[in-house]
């Protein structure tokens, strides 16, 4: 089984072009998948992973959409979506079975039988279809041109100042997400939101060297809030699906159960996510632009320095490793003594 590492690099670098992190964050990510797809190992959790790579390609792609024409940045990011629609039907229904577990759990009170009964509707077929050999095969064709337009980055002319742009465009979006989501309350506003708040905790995942300490509790902030958010979108899946297709296994008393119990829970979620909105989406979206480029400028140049402080470190620690040979051992090799002024006296 391929062991998944690929978001211990999912960082820019400070010692490195941006249009070359930007070619190895992308190939890393797609050779990720690209292993996941292959394996014939719990298939579910493989996808999943996939899946999840597909998400940081999108993510670094968004980042980068300042430096790209619209054109390329639309055809780049319509085969990687293609992608992961190849591979969403089979997540959903993971998902949906997840979440079932998760509401048997929490409520002692919820009949199992409803669980029960949906379990055994999508095994006998009546939930959405796993990704098949023919999927995965198609999605290894897609990430094989993906390959060719990301090993091509270095050759662009990108720099730090398109990051920044990107940060801002999507902050600024995630923002507007935030509002629309509690002014006009629907599944469909807070998918939008939890899908902006994803890009953002990614975005601050690869320019997280500017200041780990501080980006990495922005990265931390946003992934629990995208958390709740994909909570809250896990049981919209759940009760869309119930009422398309358990109507089947299930009767109206039962469904009733289940999107009041659905419901609650996600009204928990949402109040849960406002404040953490509140606090993450505080600053202005050109604030957040002026500061990012203000912290990798000074990382780059703290990062300059730092070969010369650990120069002057070794030339130190090699100082006071030198000892003055006692006089004994000077005599032992032949060579006299030192006179004290006092000796004779």
């Amino acid at each position: 089984m391929v062991r998944v590492v690929g978001c211990m690099t999912y960082r820019f670098k400070l010692n490195e072009s941006v249009s070359a992190g930007a070619s190895r964050i992308g190939m890393e990510q797609i050779d990720i998948a690209e292993a996941r797809l292959a394996s014939r190992d719990d298939i579910p959790t493989a996808i999943h992973d996939a899946r999840r790579c597909l998400k940081r390609l999108r993510a670094l792609l968004r980042l980068i959409r300042p430096a790209l024409a619209e054109s390329t940045y639309r055809r780049e990011a319509n085969r990687i979506a293609g992608i992961g629609k190849l591979l969403a039907d089979a997540r959903d229904q993971h998902v949906m079975q997840l979440t079932l577990a998760k509401i048997a759990t929490r409520f002692d009170t919820f009949p199992k039988s409803v669980g029960a009964k949906l379990t055994k509707l999508m095994a006998n077929g009546g939930g959405t279809r796993s990704a098949g050999a023919q999927e995965r095969r198609q999605a290894l064709d897609g990430l094989a041109h993906a390959r060719k337009f990301f090993a091509g980055m270095q050759r662009r002319p990108i720099t730090f100042d398109h990051l920044a742009a990107g940060v801002e465009r999507s902050y600024r979006r995630a923002r507007r997400r935030f509002r629309d989501a509690y002014e006009t309350p629907s599944d469909e506003a807070f998918h939008e939101w939890r899908k902006t708040v994803q890009q953002h905790w990614r975005h601050m995942q690869l320019i997280s060297r500017a200041w780990p300490d501080v980006l990495g509790a922005r990265a931390g902030e946003a992934k629990e809030l995208s958390r709740l958010l994909g909570d809250d979108h896990d049981m919209c899946v759940l009760l869309a699906f119930a009422g398309e297709r358990g109507k089947a296994v299930l009767n109206e008393e039962e469904l009733a159960t289940l999107a009041t119990t659905g419901r609650s829970i996600q009204d928990g979620l949402r109040e849960l996510a406002k404040p953490r909105g509140t606090r993450l989406f505080a600053a202005t979206a050109s604030d957040l632009r002026e500061r990012m480029a203000l912290y990798w400028s000074a990382a780059g140049d703290l990062s300059a320095l730092a070969p010369k402080e650990n120069g002057d470190k070794t030339r130190a620690s090699r100082k006071s490793k030198t000892v003055r040979r006692p006089r004994t051992q000077a005599a032992s090799r032949g060579s006299p003594p030192s006179r004290s002024p006092r000796a004779g006296r």
